[in-house]
């Protein structure tokens, strides 16, 4: 089982969090727990499972009813210099600027708000962007391969007494070839213990949660976001000017350092007819090389035989660099006017029958004339 948290003052994580570095609290009563994000890692298999995070005290408790005392386990890791990593400071995160080749002397402090003594591994590793383009880090029994690699632990292996700290210092080397741009990836600090699964298999509990690390090597920096996949799709309705449009797109970080952004999405007809617009909340800061999938979804759009979308994308989070610019992607789809077309068949039906009506009556009145004729002699 995992628990694994992350922190930073925006909300960029898939994992627990709060602001500046996330607390892990964890309350355990014989063999009850709550926990925050987990992860069963079973011998049998994976389970996920997501509770709502306790909030870290430092004070023992005793369990309802029962007079056993219940044990907290509540840590944060945090850049060092940080006097409360539940709130925002200066630091909320490792950040670096950095030359090819540098080596950067640093430090993390690592909490323990529980009221036992605990044992933590700490350990460095990458990040990139998961679903909805949330912050995550490898799961801790993958290797990283980039600037997970770069970092040195004064130790690996720190026992912290309750209520207590401890400030780990932390090397950096930045490899002296590494192309420019952002690099990105955390400081965890995990407590792996046994425990019993929802079939009371033995498993392995290693909860552990972080600080984030961005270090951007100087060099040639160029931001740019791309649009690809954009696929439209016409949902028609009774009302011709009443469709919906269901609008899908992917978001690419092309260039080498971290973006954010917003898209906005606009579908019109021919010749720009009846457009609608839509503007999307700010998408999750992608990493170089990452990427998210966005959708909308815009109401009332006329359909136009052939409509056209266009994504527009205003990255943010690259402010001084050169080039920053808006991007596009556009899509083309098929609309007819379904109604329209439907009552315009109608209208060809009644006209169709009253013009055969129409002849019918002629002919039959120029058929009937000489017996008429012949009929009015004979009188």
């Amino acid at each position: 089982m995992v628990w694994c948290g992350l922190g930073r003052t925006t909300p960029l994580t898939a994992f627990y969090e709060k602001k500046a570095t996330a607390h892990m609290s964890i309350r355990r009563h014989l063999a009850s727990w709550a926990t925050a994000t987990v992860a069963l890692l079973a011998f049998s298999g994976t389970v996920n499972a997501s509770v709502p995070p306790a909030p870290p005290t430092t004070a023992p408790a005793t369990a309802a009813g029962t007079g056993d005392p219940v044990v907290e386990e509540s840590w944060a890791l945090a850049p060092a210099g940080s006097l409360d990593p539940s709130q925002a400071g200066n630091r909320p995160e490792l950040t670096y600027v950095s030359d090819r080749g540098a080596t950067i002397e640093d430090a993390v402090t690592l909490y323990n708000y529980g009221t036992v003594q605990l044992t933590f591994r700490l350990y460095a590793t990458d990040a990139y962007n998961g679903n909805a383009g949330a912050f995550q880090v490898l799961p801790g029994d993958q290797q990283p391969t980039v600037a997970g690699t770069w970092v040195t632990l004064a130790q690996d292996l720190i026992t912290v007494p309750a209520g207590k700290q401890a400030t780990i210092p932390i090397t950096i080397h930045v490899p002296a070839d590494i192309a420019p741009g952002d690099y990105a990836g955390a400081i965890m600090a995990s407590s792996p213990t046994m425990g019993v699964g929802e079939q009371g298999q033995t498993i392995t509990l290693d909860r552990r949660t972080g600080t984030r690390l961005y270090l951007r090597v100087n060099g040639d920096l160029f931001p740019e976001l791309g649009v690809s996949k954009v696929d439209t799709t016409y949902h028609h309705s009774l009302n011709p000017f009443g469709g919906s449009t269901h609008v899908t797109f992917t978001v690419v970080n092309r260039g080498n350092v971290r973006l954010g952004g917003t898209a906005t999405v606009s579908v019109s007809g021919p010749f720009g007819i009846g457009e609608r617009k839509i503007t999307l909340p700010a998408f999750a800061e992608l990493l170089p090389g990452q990427k998210v999938e966005l959708s909308a979804d815009l109401k009332d759009v006329p359909a136009g035989f052939l409509d056209s979308t266009t994504v527009e994308i205003a990255p943010t989070g690259a402010e001084g660099l050169a080039n920053l610019k808006v991007t596009a992607g556009d899509d083309t789809t098929f609309a007819p006017p379904l109604g329209l077309l439907f009552l315009a068949l109608i209208l060809i039906l009644v006209l169709l029958v009253l013009r055969v009506r129409s002849h019918r009556n002629a002919a039959l009145h120029a058929a009937g004339s000489p017996a008429g004729d012949r009929e009015s002699q004979l009188v």
